[in-house]
């Protein structure tokens, strides 16, 4: 915030998301064959440790801080980037956050559609716990925990019941869409 050179390595940072879809865009690096029609749908992730500063810990999701983005925002930067249908290919929180994760990410994404971004999905990643990736813990983060003995994971009910929530919720809203567009 205070030093131009930090806001400068953030901004790179920040366009170096872009770069993958650009290439395949045909946007940058032009001899590697891309072109607009080989986009056609964007595959974003949204996690809570997303938005940083260049030090220190992540940004709060809750809004508390004043450099926060609301995942709607940076949806709509997206689609006026690339003029194409989203996909939220992966999200989730691990612990008793999970359901209240899902709720803040499907309120956001409900905000963009109803501004018109062509939001398709959103898809809960994992969708079962898993060992951690560095140190073999316990990540409780997906709707289905381990499988103890054979046929039994057990069903997180909280994420469950707000999984059936927000898919009423977006039901509801695909339809009164479709009857916007008739």
């Amino acid at each position: 915030r205070h030093n131009p050179g930090s806001v400068e390595r953030a901004a790179r940072h920040n366009e170096a998301q872009f770069h993958a879809w650009d290439m395949i865009a045909g946007r940058l690096n032009r001899e590697l064959g891309g072109e607009e029609s080989l986009l056609d749908i964007i595959g974003v992730n949204y996690y809570c440790h997303n938005q940083r500063h260049e030090e220190g810990p992540p940004i709060p999701w809750d809004g508390s801080d004043r450099d926060y983005r609301p995942f709607s925002e940076l949806l709509r930067a997206n689609f006026l980037r690339y003029n194409r249908p989203i996909l939220i290919s992966e999200t989730g929180i691990e612990a008793e956050l999970r359901p209240l994760w899902l709720r803040h990410v499907a309120d956001e994404v409900s905000k963009a559609i109803e501004e018109g971004i062509p939001v398709q999905g959103i898809c809960l990643y994992p969708v079962l716990n898993h060992p951690g990736w560095n140190d073999d813990r316990h990540c409780p983060n997906g709707l289905l925990d381990y499988c103890l003995t054979r046929f039994d994971r057990a069903i997180y009910i909280p994420l469950a019941e707000e999984v059936i929530r927000q898919r009423a919720r977006f039901l509801s809203l695909g339809e009164r869409a479709t009857l916007l567009q008739e």
